[in-house]
């Protein structure tokens, strides 16, 4: 299986706009933009994911909208999942994604420092270390998971920040 780690694009400031809570912040007319070219990135570079789970908040699910429509997946191909919520369950993910039998390749988009702390988790599977691997919004990396039981296990295919997905994008 391969996974698409994706930072939710830019999104507003908290406490501008009517003092909305941090689960509501939407994302910014240039976050959209520059979303949108980073999708025509990936889908340049191959990535069309069967599935794309979100986070719960509004600005992931606003950036799996636009991943979504960029590929052409339909509305049953996302879902939100509270385990890429910020501080959500390692565990409860590979579980939900253990489900997804007939699935190949799936886009997960969420929050840091989590993305970065699953990265790390599933690439130093043996547990000999952890691994930094920041996430710039709107950045994505490929992880080709070869197992599943008794934990993930993957290798890292490649990590590709926002600037250089918006320049494959145009």
């Amino acid at each position: 299986m391969e996974i698409y780690l994706v930072r939710h694009a830019v999104a507003q400031q908290l406490g501008q706009k009517n003092e909305f809570t941090d689960e509501k912040r939407s994302l910014t007319s240039q976050g959209r933009e520059r979303m949108r070219e980073i999708a025509r990135g990936l889908k340049r570079l191959g990535v069309v994911p069967d599935l794309i789970m979100t986070s719960s908040l509004v600005r992931a699910v606003e950036t799996g909208a636009i991943l979504a429509e960029t590929f052409g997946l339909d509305q049953k191909q996302i879902r939100t999942s509270d385990a890429l919520a910020p501080g959500g369950s390692f565990d409860e993910l590979f579980t939900e994604l253990k489900q997804q039998k007939r699935t190949e390749s799936v886009a997960l988009v969420g929050h840091e420092p989590d993305l970065s702390s699953l990265i790390s988790r599933i690439v130093c599977a043996d547990g000999n270390g952890n691994l930094s691997v920041p996430l710039k919004k709107g950045g994505v990396c490929c992880i080709n998971v070869a197992e599943t039981v008794p934990a993930f296990k993957g290798s890292l295919i490649w990590l590709l920040t926002p600037k250089h997905l918006r320049l494959l994008g145009r």
